[in-house]
């Protein structure tokens, strides 16, 4: 992840990876890797109203390097398609920012060592709901020699861990698929189809399930997977899904989504298609 400005975008992808994270100057071929890491990459709290939690989160220089870590929280921002955007801490109405302590925030790391930092959040008795954020953990530029070139400075990308905080016993958990899209591949193989996921309620979801096609006779002829994916309050998720078929026959069918996101309860959507000779 690279901070650039108020506002960073990080890929799902490149979140994942946050806590093994191998950094090399293209610049320099002769220095040796920077290897930081951060662990876990995500930590969830659930303190009550007018209470604390905490947490901790290891930070890792795997380098020989003495290298000076800063660490904050920033607000953080899903996106439909999931990318993660880190805000300034306060941006976001949901910010756990200002509610939250991390102990030390500035500290000097040997080579090969771990540190861990504690993560403390206290929210206020009348909080409802979820407070979300991300943890910022960012290495101090390293200096290297390379033989024959003179000493240049390494720019090291910043760690980041979502810090989620829902408030127990005052969840409100509602979703629903808002809508679905489909659209089929030429000569009758298979078809592009989008689904929408909104959660309605105050704290975050984790939403998975499902994608059945079926043809006019009600039977199953295909099945995609919508993999698990983390939903902020208020906002919406695109699960973009491919299916690949052989050969469809001409005529009309059903797609079908059914999605869990937690509840006793599943949600269901569907569209028709119609594959064309």
């Amino acid at each position: 992840m690279r901070i650039r400005g108020p506002l960073t975008t990080l890929t799902a992808a490149a979140f994942l990876i946050a806590a093994a994270v191998v950094v090399t100057s293209a610049s320099a071929l002769d220095a040796q890797p920077l290897r930081f890491g951060i662990s876990p990459g995500e930590i969830e709290l659930v303190p009550g109203p007018g209470t604390t939690a905490s947490g901790t989160l290891l930070v890792m220089n795997h380098t020989q390097n003495r290298v000076s870590f800063h660490v904050q929280v920033q607000d953080m921002f899903l996106r439909p398609a999931g990318e993660l955007d880190v805000l300034p801490a306060g941006t976001m109405e949901w910010s756990v920012a200002k509610l939250t302590r991390v102990t030390p925030a500035e500290f000097d790391l040997d080579g090969k060592r771990a540190m861990p930092v504690r993560v403390t959040v206290t929210v206020p008795p009348d909080a409802r709901g979820g407070r979300y954020g991300v943890i910022i953990v960012s290495p101090s530029p390293v200096l290297q020699a390379a033989p024959g070139r003179g000493t240049f400075s390494i720019v090291v990308p910043k760690l980041a861990a979502r810090l989620l905080v829902p408030v127990r016993g005052t969840e409100v958990v509602k979703g629903a698929i808002t809508n679905m899209l489909v659209s089929a591949r030429p000569n009758g193989k298979g078809a592009d189809i989008k689904v929408v996921f909104r959660n309605s309620g105050n704290v975050h979801v984790r939403a998975l399930g499902e994608v059945l096609i079926l043809n006019a006779s009600g039977q199953q002829v295909g099945k995609v997977q919508i993999p698990q994916a983390l939903v902020l309050p208020g906002t919406i998720r695109e699960f973009r899904l491919s299916w690949d078929a052989q050969s469809l026959e001409p005529g009309a069918y059903t797609v079908r989504a059914v999605m869990d996101y937690g509840t006793d309860v599943l949600v269901a959507g569907e569209v028709g298609l119609v594959v064309r000779k």
